[in-house]
């Protein structure tokens, strides 16, 4: 039988490096600020919309749209089941080593360990069942064992460019609960951010928001284009991660 290893380490093939904290990476999200700037102009402009953002972000992987790992983040939750199953099976892998290998990472910097995992909510109305994201977490055993659906749709819609404590509701009150947020992909952070700040609002504390994708706009600047070409020429690992890298045997 494959293991979550087995499965995922061919995955490292269409992922590529998020790189560690440092002067011109955004010390939210890992993307391309403007220069001088510590945040990239989606986390400033999200984060002054919310009252309790999550100031950890730790994506497994870049991607730009139209290519594999974006094919994969969409069509898992698609509509050809033959299709949505393999790749939500690779989705559930790529985050499950992730987490194997850097959760301490992830609880370091953190400044401790988690007590449930949870994932962004559909904040679209039109969703039928079980969110395909909730799917591949449980499909790997430590994860299910941790995950609990925390979010429904809020009251106010959430857009690429607006966010809100109010986008999102949390399903029971939390008392002082360290909650692990995962999404699929983090494009602005809109939904990551108002999941997180309606989870705190509620009594929790997301310690971090792992995101399996965070997209990049090679065209959004000439600064960006650079970092895009920088980190496709660097090698993924998955012994690496963007709050520190650690050798894995």
């Amino acid at each position: 039988m494959a293991t979550v290893r087995d499965v995922a380490l061919p995955l490292a093939t269409i992922c590529t490096s998020v790189p560690l904290a440092a002067p011109g990476i955004c010390e939210r999200c890992h993307n391309c600020p403007s220069p001088g700037w510590p945040l990239c102009w989606s986390c400033e402009r999200v984060e002054g919309q919310l009252s309790k953002p999550c100031a950890l972000v730790v994506p497994i992987s870049l991607y730009e749209v139209g290519y594999q790992l974006h094919y994969q983040l969409l069509n898992y939750k698609g509509a050809n089941p033959d299709l949505a199953r393999d790749f939500t099976v690779k989705t559930a892998a790529l985050l499950g080593y992730f987490l194997q290998l850097h959760g301490s990472c992830i609880a370091t910097a953190a400044g401790g360990p988690w007590d449930v995992i949870t994932s962004v909510a559909s904040s679209t109305g039109d969703r039928v069942g079980q969110h395909p994201l909730a799917t591949a977490i449980t499909m790997v055993p430590r994860l299910r064992e941790q995950y609990e659906p925390l979010l429904q749709r809020g009251s106010t819609e959430i857009t690429h460019t607006v966010a809100s404590d109010d986008g999102f509701v949390a399903s029971r009150p939390l008392t002082n609960e360290r909650v692990l947020l995962v999404d699929d992909t983090f494009t602005s952070g809109a939904r990551a951010q108002s999941a997180a700040s309606a989870l705190n609002n509620a009594g929790g504390e997301v310690i971090a928001i792992v995101p399996i994708g965070r997209v990049i706009t090679p065209g959004f600047s000439e600064h960006v284009a650079e970092y895009w070409k920088r980190q496709t020429q660097s090698v993924f690992s998955f012994d690496d991660c963007c709050v520190g890298t650690h050798p894995h045997t």
